[in-house]
């Protein structure tokens, strides 16, 4: 696919909410001049929860996370809590001692963006093939407390790579050829559909991209904000750490919203992939994902309503259930944190049972500090 096909593609998935961000980060991470494979994580779990709960998705890849109960209000900036631990888990031979995604680098930031925008999403992406990992930056008029692609408002995202082996082989040279600070860059204008794009090589390590979505940017703004980026010290602050994990099981993408520090969301999306041979050549391996589970933290949940009552490491929570086709294989966890926030688990798949999603519950961390970019 031709890069503004497959970023007109991504973007259109965003905005109907059809597959996690993971995906988008695989596919946009993994584009090459060259034809290449790249794995579309999550379709599967994000398709079984659309399918029959409108307001059921993968959560936002992010990073969800046990708020201390009763002791973290919704407008508190606490100290990292671990209220969900349970003192001696991690002598167990199968959990993982730091399963969450790793503090990417923040990199880069336009110093100039169109009036009325704020930075109000970031997802982080791990690594899916030689492109490295990926760091997208997200500026929008307003988002609320929820998902924060249910709803089509203008966007205007920096998408930041700098461990990428070959970034000549990330972007797509076919487009407009465009001057970024002395750098070569490639636009790709939009096509009466308000998508629009620019990337450019920073250095042997680093691409960058500017796109739009429902955002009429003329070319000449685009590359006002691509000219305004400069370097930016520090990592991503992730304020949710998955203490424990099944075995076999890694974070692969994580994402934070909110309109402000003081009322955020976060998921984190997790698999558990093998290698299988490809079923049309008979020889190349593929990556396929066994099992998937989202983990998410915020005002309200996406989970259905009711479900059976139980007590998750002393806070009251309960485990919805689907009769319908399409959910019947989906698990739910559902637990109230107090203060107003509610942890939400949907997982599927790769062995995944009501018990190992009680214990990953149990073993979140939560440290929402950081999160003073929200908003601004």
């Amino acid at each position: 696919m031709m890069i503004e096909d497959l970023i007109r593609a991504a973007q259109e998935q965003q905005a109907t909410r059809a597959v996690p961000e993971t995906r988008i980060l695989a596919g946009l991470a993994g584009v090459r001049r060259r034809r290449r494979r790249f794995v579309a994580v999550g379709a599967g779990l994000a398709a079984t929860a659309v399918a029959a709960v409108p307001a059921v998705v993968v959560p936002a890849l992010l990073t969800p996370a046990v708020l201390s109960p009763g002791m973290v209000s919704p407008g508190a900036t606490p100290a990292a809590s671990s209220a969900f631990s349970r003192p001696g888990a991690s002598s167990s031979p199968d959990v993982v001692a730091d399963p969450g995604m790793p503090h990417l680098r923040l990199g880069y930031r336009p110093g100039w963006v169109p009036a009325g925008f704020a930075e109000y999403i970031r997802q982080a992406g791990a690594a899916q093939d030689d492109t490295g990992p990926s760091l997208v930056r997200s500026w929008k008029r307003t988002v609320g407390t929820g998902d924060p692609y249910n709803g089509r408002s203008a966007q205007l995202d920096l998408y930041v790579r700098t461990a990428a082996e070959d970034p000549a082989g990330a972007v797509w040279t076919g487009a407009q050829k465009a001057d970024v600070n002395g750098a070569d860059g490639w636009y790709s204008p939009a096509q009466g559909d308000q998508k629009s794009s620019l990337s450019w090589i920073i250095d042997d390590h680093t691409v960058l991209m500017l796109a739009t979505s429902r955002l009429d940017l003329s070319k000449a703004d685009m590359l006002r904000v691509a000219r305004s980026v400069r370097p930016e010290a520090g990592t991503n602050p992730s304020p949710v750490t998955l203490g424990w994990l099944p075995t076999g099981w890694q974070p692969t993408g994580l994402t934070v919203s909110g309109p402000a520090a003081a009322s955020w969301r976060g998921s984190v999306y997790v698999v558990k992939q093998g290698t299988e041979i490809s079923g049309k050549d008979k020889k190349t391996p593929v990556t396929v994902n066994y099992g998937e589970l989202s983990v998410t933290v915020g005002a309200r949940t996406d989970a259905p309503d009711g479900g059976a009552e139980l007590t998750v490491a002393g806070r009251p929570a309960r485990q919805p259930t689907r009769d319908d086709a399409a959910g019947r294989g989906t698990l739910y966890l559902v637990v109230d944190l107090g203060g107003g926030r509610l942890l939400t688990l949907v997982g599927a798949g790769g062995g995944l049972d009501v018990a190992q999603l009680t214990r990953i519950a149990a073993n979140v961390t939560v440290d929402p500090t950081g999160l003073t970019w929200l908003g601004r």
